[in-house]
Parts: C-alpha cells; sequence; structure tokens
C-alpha cells in the first residue's frame, strides 16, 4: 500500500495540468521580442550618430554662417607645435610652422577621407575638403658649381652652342708650342664632355661661328705651319669635320661675325704685320670673297652685329704696337667702312657685347701707358642711333683677356681675366641703372677662357690659363636658381 502510494502521488506530479507560461511556444517569443529589442537599440544608436550627426552639423554650420553677417571663428585646440584657426566664411586660413594659406567655399566637415584632407588630433580628429591656393615669390640667386672636367687642358680655344644644346670646343694650346687639334662635345643634361672628330688642322687663337645650317666654320689660327688662312667645316650630325674654301690671308687674333644674311664677315688679325683686310665667307656657295677694308689695321680688337645690320669694330693694336680707342662700322649693303666716334678709352683684349636695348657695352682689356701694359676698368656704351658713346658705371676690377655673357635677364656677367694676377671675380652689370656688382667667385681664376649661354640659360665656363701660368682643363656652371 505505502509503494503503490508513493507512485500515484509521483504520477500526479507529473501528470498535472502546466500554467501557460511554461510553454514552449512562450518561452521562443519571448527570446525573439527581446532580440528584436536589442537590434533595434543598436540601429537607433547608428542611426542618430553616424547618419543623422554630420547632417545635422552641417546643416547647423551653413545656417549659422547664412544668418550671421560676421565671420564666425572657431578655434580647434592641438598640440603646441601646430597652431590652427579655421575660419566658416568662406576664407579658410591654416597656420603652421610651414606658411601655407587654403581656401574653401563653403567649409564641409566629413568623417569620409578624400584626396587634399586635413586631419587633426587630439583633442578633435576632423578631415576637411582643402584646396590649396599657393602665393609664390619666385627670386633668382645666383651660384657657381663645378661640372665635369674636359679631357683636354686648353687656352686661346672656342666654344659654340650647337643647335642641339650641346657645346662644342675646339682647338687651343696648353700656352706653349702645343697646338691642338682635338675637339670635344660638353652634354648640358649629364654634366660630361665626349671627345668628338678631330680638326684636320691644329689651331689656337683662331674663331669659330655657328652658321644658320647649324654647321660650325672655323677660321684661321696659329699653327705649325705659321698663321691659316685655312676654313673647315664641323657637322653635329656626323660628328665629322671637312675643309671648306680657304681664306685670302692666313690670320690669327682676328675676329668673326655671322651677319644677318647668314654670311660671315672675318676682320683684322695679324700674319707677322697686323691686317685692316675684311673678307666675307658664303655658307650657300662654302666660297671667300674680299670686301672692303677697314681703315685700321688691328688685331685683338672686338666686333659687334648691331640691330641694324652693321658691324661695329672697336680697338685693338696696330703693328707699332699701339692700342686704340678708334671704332668703325662696317655696312654690308655697300661694303664698305666709315669712322664712326672714338671710345673715352683705348682697348686691346677687351669684350664688345649688345645689350637687349641695343646698345653696345664694351669693358675692360689692356692699355699702353708710357711703354708700360695696364688693365682697364672702365666701360662705355655705344648708341647706335646717335653714333655717340657715353661712359657708364666702372667694373669693381680692372681686366683683360676675359669673357662677357649676356644673361636671360639682361644683366651681363663679366667673368674672370688678368690684372696682375689671374682673376676668379665675377660681377654683374645691370643695363637699368648703369652699376656693377659683385656676384660669386668662380672656383678657379683664368684669364683667355670661353664663356658660352647654355639653352637653359645657365653660363658655361671652360679652360683659360690660370694661376701658376698652367692650362686648366676645368668647366664651371654660373646658374640662376628660382628658389620660393
Amino acid at each position: 500500500m505505502h509503494t503503490n502510494q508513493v507512485y500515484s502521488e509521483l504520477v500526479t506530479v507529473h501528470n498535472g495540468s502546466h500554467k501557460w507560461w511554461h510553454r514552449r511556444w512562450f518561452k521562443i517569443i519571448g527570446i525573439f521580442v527581446i532580440i528584436l529589442i536589442v537590434f533595434g537599440v543598436v540601429l537607433a544608436l547608428v542611426l542618430n550618430f553616424v547618419v543623422f550627426a554630420p547632417k545635422k552639423l552641417e546643416t547647423s554650420t551653413i545656417a549659422t554662417t547664412s544668418s550671421s553677417s560676421s565671420p564666425l571663428t572657431t578655434t580647434i585646440p592641438i598640440p603646441s607645435s601646430l597652431t590652427t584657426t579655421i575660419s566658416t566664411t568662406p576664407t579658410v586660413t591654416s597656420t603652421t610652422t610651414v606658411p601655407r594659406t587654403v581656401t574653401t567655399t563653403p567649409l564641409v566637415v566629413s568623417t569620409t577621407i578624400l584626396p587634399q584632407t586635413a586631419t587633426m588630433t587630439p583633442p578633435l580628429t576632423s578631415t576637411t575638403t582643402l584646396p590649396p591656393t599657393t602665393v609664390t615669390t619666385t627670386t633668382q640667386q645666383p651660384e657657381w658649381s663645378v661640372t665635369g672636367n674636359m679631357n683636354t687642358a686648353r687656352v686661346y680655344h672656342t666654344a659654340s652652342v650647337l643647335p642641339n644644346g650641346k657645346v662644342l670646343v675646339t682647338g687651343g694650346n696648353h700656352g706653349s708650342t702645343d697646338f691642338f687639334n682635338i675637339t670635344e662635345l660638353y652634354d648640358p643634361t649629364t654634366r660630361t664632355w665626349t671627345i668628338t672628330g678631330s680638326m684636320i688642322n691644329g689651331r689656337y687663337d683662331h674663331t669659330a661661328s655657328v652658321l644658320s645650317n647649324g654647321k660650325v666654320l672655323v677660321t684661321g689660327g696659329d699653327s705649325w705651319g705659321g698663321y691659316l688662312n685655312k676654313a673647315e667645316l664641323y657637322d653635329p650630325s656626323t660628328s665629322a669635320w671637312t675643309t671648306t674654301g680657304n681664306m685670302t690671308n692666313g690670320r690669327a687674333g682676328h675676329a668673326a661675325s655671322v651677319l644677318s644674311n647668314g654670311n660671315v664677315l672675318v676682320t683684322g688679325g695679324w700674319n707677322g704685320g697686323y691686317l685692316n683686310s675684311a673678307e666675307l665667307y658664303d655658307p650657300s656657295t662654302s666660297a671667300w670673297t674680299t670686301t672692303g677694308n677697314m681703315t685700321k689695321g688691328r688685331a685683338g680688337h672686338a666686333t659687334s652685329v648691331l640691330s641694324n645690320g652693321k658691324v661695329l669694330a672697336t680697338g685693338g693694336q696696330d703693328n707699332s704696337g699701339n692700342i686704340f680707342n678708334n671704332a668703325e662700322l662696317y655696312d654690308p649693303s655697300t661694303d664698305t667702312w666709315t669712322i664712326t666716334s672714338n671710345m673715352s678709352d683705348e682697348r686691346y683684349r677687351h669684350t664688345a657685347s649688345v645689350l637687349s636695348n641695343g646698345k653696345v657695352l664694351v669693358i675692360g682689356g689692356m692699355r699702353l701707358d708710357s711703354n708700360v701694359y695696364s688693365t682697364v676698368y672702365s666701360a662705355e656704351l655705344y648708341d647706335p642711333s646717335t653714333s655717340t658713346w657715353t661712359t657708364t658705371g666702372n667694373m669693381t676690377k680692372g681686366r683683360a683677356g676675359h669673357a662677357a655673357s649676356v644673361l636671360s635677364n639682361g644683366l651681363l656677367l663679366a667673368t674672370g681675366g688678368y690684372d696682375n694676377d689671374y682673376l676668379n671675380i665675377a660681377e654683374l652689370y645691370d643695363p637699368s641703372t648703369g652699376t656693377w656688382t659683385t656676384t660669386g667667385n668662380m672656383t678657379n681664376a683664368r684669364d683667355y677662357h670661353t664663356a658660352s649661354i647654355l639653352s637653359n640659360g645657365n653660363v658655361l665656363v671652360t679652360g683659360g690659363m690660370g694661376i701658376g701660368n698652367i692650362a686648366l682643363d676645368s668647366a664651371e656652371l654660373y646658374e640662376l636658381f628660382e628658389t620660393n
């Protein structure tokens, strides 16, 4: 009886009627409702802080800008090494340790990372698209730099800028009885020298002229057989030399000018005596013809092709050792020479450069005082429109055997030369003020060197005689750097 009673109670307990909240379906529904509530809360948070918050901020910023007549400036604190102020009216100026000005209209703050963004942390991180506006002040600062050495040291050589931008150096000597036929090319892009075809005749104190067809005409000079009347042509396309017609007179220390019609006028020089003869080379026929003689025989003079097509010959020395202040003009239309007004100073181994205003600037050279040679530091200007000379500012240093180059900015650069010693001093002449200012010194002192204006505006100086009477193989560049 006892056992049956216990069993009956157990059956009653397990088989009794269940409450409704104990049902399985109710539990499942409850769990699902809880999940929906959690998901809704998460979704609400995402919408509130990620989607709607930036839009509210943008709307608020634009509304504030529109309703306010004065700029609203918000300063965002950031580390002491960087201070930035952002204005919501259309210009935004950002000032850092590196000056920079940027502008945007209107200001848009977004957490999306875009090109040209500025992010500032801590304590607040913001990403703003700011199109940069750069205000640049450009100045030109000159500087000398050493470039590749030539393969051969040389003085009394020539240098010609070819149409392809390279520089052809020809002839010269070591300052002794050597006569080089070696030629080489300078490449401005690599700053290196390479040997090219050799001339048929070694020569120094000759001339080299770039013709309108791109070839280079070399004339005269001193050589083993005496003063040369031989001329030859260099063709850059083949790197080869070929002979062309001979001049009537052998000559060294002469001058050569390319005329506006493409012909080449060769004047003066010496061949045991000082020459007043002149002759013309015609590239189309490769022939020479004599033209009118100068009024004086002269060597070590300078010639300049004027804007009116005439040629101005200045200074030089004659058979008696006299140094001239005399000047004369050649007219290609009549093949005649006429005397023009005299310079203030006599000059030999000077330079004469045509400036951008059409005037001719003559500087330096040697003069003879009581049978003693001295250098000239004066400068003077020839005006073709009036045929008159006027003195201008003196150089800071007298010099002869120097080089002069008209730069792309209109200034004239005078380099090197000799004044009781070899000079590395360079100075600039400003035509607008008529004054000289010193510029950086060359690395090497030198005279009877060359100076060539490259296509990039830089000046290439090569060779010459240096301290100790040693011929130089060095080359250097005068560069105008643009700096912000």
